[in-house]
């Protein structure tokens, strides 16, 4: 299958919701799963975080200010470790997932259990998942010396080259991004070290970045639309677009193999081994 095929969104999407009818489980219970993690739990702690101090002090309640300071320093250290906790959960949960997804695109077969079945490729995950957090935050590092060179101490508002400067961040940002979006998937199916995944995804997103683009924004606007249902929608809307990153990749390396599979012949295999 061709990149524009494989990554185009509608198809993918329509893939996705016969996947999500034929094994509701696996999709529904990994891709919530995954994408509640990767949202670190909600932002929990937020609202202590953002504690008005003036409001407390005006409930007569005396040094709650230095109390708050107190439980600050306690809650930064737990909410560091929640964060890296989810960050190696939802490592090992991608793996297992992208291979339920396959599963059942090939045999058409709920079963639960292979989503929890990714510590052979924990460590490659966790590796490759960290050395894109450190490409993104060297994207930011332009923007940061350019806030310092041009900071005026005393005035309010932004000048016109820390807007272009902040703009131009923000596409080189997106640029590497689109560029290392594959890297999930390929450390989930292929065996690779976690270096050789990055550059592998920079090389298949070469010349196809504005095909990936108009796919991400398929699935943020799938995001947005369950919101907007009362958030009831997510449950639907997160699965399927946690689908749709591995569904593409699956149908750009191994499309070729469908009409054979249960998402392109509606028979489910009665020789394939379970577990």
């Amino acid at each position: 299958m061709e990149f524009a095929q494989a990554f185009d969104p509608v198809r993918s999407l329509k893939v996705a919701w016969k996947l999500l009818k034929q094994t509701p489980l696996t999709v529904v219970v990994g891709g919530l799963l995954i994408g509640v993690l990767e949202s670190n739990g909600g932002g929990g702690g937020r609202d202590v975080a953002d504690g008005d101090p003036d409001s407390v002090v005006s409930s007569g309640a005396e040094g709650s200010s230095g109390a708050l300071e107190s439980w600050m320093y306690l809650l930064i250290p737990v909410l560091v470790c929640l964060v890296l906790g989810f960050f190696a959960l939802t490592s090992w949960l991608e793996v297992g997932f992208a291979r339920a997804v396959e599963f059942g695109l090939r045999t058409g077969r709920d079963e639960l259990g292979r989503v929890f079945k990714g510590g052979d490729r924990l460590g490659t995950m966790l590796l490759a998942r960290f050395l894109c957090a450190l490409l993104f935050c060297a994207c930011f590092l332009p923007m940061l010396l350019l806030l310092l060179a041009y900071a005026r101490p005393g005035e309010s508002g932004w000048s016109g080259v820390e807007i272009l400067g902040g703009l131009a961040s923000l596409l080189v940002l997106i640029y590497v991004w689109l560029g290392l979006v594959l890297v999930n998937p390929i450390v989930a199916f292929e065996t690779c070290t976690a270096t050789e995944a990055i550059g592998y995804s920079w090389r298949m997103a070469s010349g196809q970045r504005w095909q990936l683009f108009w796919f991400t924004v398929l699935q943020i606007l799938l995001t947005i639309a369950g919101l907007l249902a009362c958030c009831i929608g997510l449950v639907v809307a997160l699965p399927l677009t946690q689908v749709m990153r591995f569904e593409a990749y699956v149908a750009l390396t191994r499309g070729e193999q469908y009409p054979q599979w249960w998402i392109g012949s509606g028979r489910v295999p009665i020789d394939e081994p379970r577990g």
